[in-house]
């Protein structure tokens, strides 16, 4: 009963991720499916292990790349020494490896949770196959983990293999290896996805809620301390940055970057040291690898699982306890009516707002909301590099450019991709035939879920600008100048990040959750990131680079900077909306939406 319901549900799954082009259309179930299926994975493996193999074997244990002169470059001597070490320990690469698999595995168990949380498929389960709630949970867990398990066998097997040939272990420890691996993989992953999920449901109840709440807050807070020491650390290093004229002492340069080398070495050793422990469970299967199946490295993999097995029991009995669902965005929802009168945007936008604020899907990923940690390292590392620079020195404007784009971009990616079925155009799923019933288009409702990413992510925005200005004492004037600046590149990449949704919307899908899965808006939100990391926010530090040269002069470099840069962007998102709305409202008919 089990592997028809996965095969039926991964057949479902597969095909409508391609039905978009017409020949998988045509393709019913049945053999010759499963058969381009299984071929199109196994030429993916052949790459991987070959690209994985030459990888290796020609670059990272490559004794003659790491044995000549120190290179000119910071990246490529950190990468130099960080080869270096792993030649003299191949350990590390394994335990990378098994790192990687184990995080992976994490995803895959959230990722599994998160499937089950928003699937419904449940009540249809338990009334068609008269199975308990419990054992649908199970089926539906592991509807999500054998789709995850496809990537690790056809993705992860293969970079087991080249690793295993090109530094020659032993086949049979590596065989048994691979089969412990995999069943490691599936019983972690069942396991995050239990727990997970456990979890997420105890944050229906008040204090539950407030205790996650408190603990996001804290985290955050660390992670800004632990950043701004990182960035003060840095800051005298990065305050002799020779490149800032036309004349560069060479000899001073490479002198500056091998000591920065050394200064990133010394912040990760701490770092290093954790990651080696011998009770790392990706160290364990590496010490399995080598020294085979050992009963002390059996004993510390049990260690591992039994106390995550304790804990999710724990979670399991605190679950049982019900009380009264508490519903915690009540006070932001007037705050956001409020707010929606200085944003300015559709009156529907509040009555949406609170329909979004109500859900499971906003509950369990409300923390992205606070900003997401990626945001907090960057904002404390920079607020961290300026405690010993001021606006005499061009290096100041050199880490002000970074603030001023990459910092923006970053925060406004975390939040969209986080939740994404809250804000893109196609979350609205089936349920969009209702707005094209009631005489609006798909330019409507791009409008209000663009006016609620605006009411729901750029307030902590502004507040963590105000906090950056007073904590680094900038100039008032300075200070408006990249308030206002940021204003405009939040709404430039929110723009960007709401594009693959407007050129291929898939309102079709069966769980909110697989709304990433469309290889066809994959590839555009792809080509929209590393064209926004690699060359947008590149040429829009093109003026701090002519500074650092002494092209321009810092009056200058200010109003072409913070001005000039300004108006290009917003004359950008004034052109682009009028042709979002030309597309959404040529689109807004049944047969182009493919319900």
């Amino acid at each position: 009963m089990l592997s028809k319901w996965l095969k039926w549900k991964l057949f479902i799954r597969w095909k409508n991720q391609w039905n978009y082009i017409k020949i998988f259309r045509a393709l019913s179930v049945g053999r010759s499916l499963w058969v381009l299926f299984f071929i199109q994975n196994i030429i993916n493996s052949c790459l991987i292990f070959f690209g994985t193999y030459f990888l290796l074997k020609y670059v990272v244990l490559n004794e003659h790349l790491t044995n000549g002169e120190a290179k000119q470059s910071l990246v490529i001597n950190l990468i130099l020494k960080t080869l270096s070490s792993i030649q003299q320990n191949g350990e590390i690469l394994w335990s990378i490896l098994f790192c990687l698999i184990m995080i992976f595995a994490f995803i895959s168990g959230v990722s599994s949770s998160k499937w089950q949380i928003q699937s419904k498929d449940q009540e249809w389960l338990m009334i068609t196959l008269k199975i308990k709630q419990r054992k649908a949970n199970i089926f539906l867990y592991l509807e999500s983990i054998v789709w995850d398990t496809k990537d690790f066998i056809f993705n992860y097997i293969p970079i087991l293999l080249a690793l295993g040939v090109v530094t020659g272990v032993n086949k049979v420890y590596l065989a048994s290896l691979l089969i412990l691996t995999l069943g490691s993989y599936l019983l972690l992953t069942l396991l995050v996805s239990i727990l997970h999920n456990n979890y997420m449901k105890l944050q229906h109840y008040k204090w539950n809620f407030f205790l996650r709440l408190l603990t996001n807050l804290i985290l955050r807070l660390l992670i800004v301390y632990t950043a701004f020491f990182v960035g003060k650390m840095s800051s005298p290093w990065i305050k002799e940055f020779p490149l800032t004229s036309n004349n560069v002492n060479y000899e001073h340069y490479n002198e500056w970057i091998n000591e920065g080398v050394d200064v990133i070495f010394s912040i990760l050793a701490p770092l290093s040291n954790i990651f080696l422990h011998p009770y790392m469970p990706y160290n364990v299967f590496s010490d399995i690898l080598f020294n085979g199946l050992q009963l002390h490295a059996l004993l510390k993999l049990a260690m591992f699982f039994i106390g995550v097995i304790v804990l999710l029991s724990i979670l399991s009995k605190m679950n049982h306890h019900r009380r009264t669902p508490y519903y915690p965005f009540k006070r932001i929802e007037a705050f956001n009516t409020l707010l929606s009168k200085v944003i300015p945007g559709t009156s529907y936008t509040t009555i949406l707002a609170k329909h979004h604020y109500r859900t499971d899907y906003l509950r369990y990923r409300f923390p992205v909301v606070l900003g997401s940690f990626l945001f907090w390292v960057i904002w404390g590392v920079i607020t961290g590099l300026l405690q010993s620079l001021d606006q005499s020195e061009e290096i100041y404007f050199l880490i002000m450019s970074f603030y001023l784009f990459f910092l923006t971009y970053f925060y406004v990616y975390s939040i969209f991709t986080e939740l994404n079925g809250m804000f893109s155009v196609d979350g609205e799923g089936k349920q969009v035939i209702t707005y094209l019933l009631n005489g609006k288009s798909l330019w409507d409702v791009f409008k209000y879920r663009f006016h609620l990413f605006a009411l729901t992510s750029l307030p902590l925005f502004i507040v963590a600008d105000i906090l950056f200005f007073f904590v680094n004492q900038m100039p008032l004037m300075l200070s408006i100048m990249t308030l206002l600046l940021h204003i405009i590149s939040f709404f430039f990449f929110a723009l960007l990040m709401f594009l693959p949704g407007v050129l291929r919307p898939h309102f079709n899908y069966e769980n909110i959750e697989q709304l990433d899965d469309y290889p066809d808006k994959k590839i555009v939100a792809d080509v929209i990131r590393f064209a926004t990391v690699g060359l947008m926010v590149p040429l829009l530090m093109l003026p701090t680079a002519l500074f650092l040269v002494d092209s321009i002069g810092v009056s200058s470099y200010i109003v072409i900077q913070w001005g000039m840069v300004g108006m290009i962007l917003l004359l950008f998102v004034g052109i682009a909306l009028p042709l979002v709305s030309k597309l959404l409202v040529k689109k807004s008919s049944f047969e182009q939406i493919n319900l």
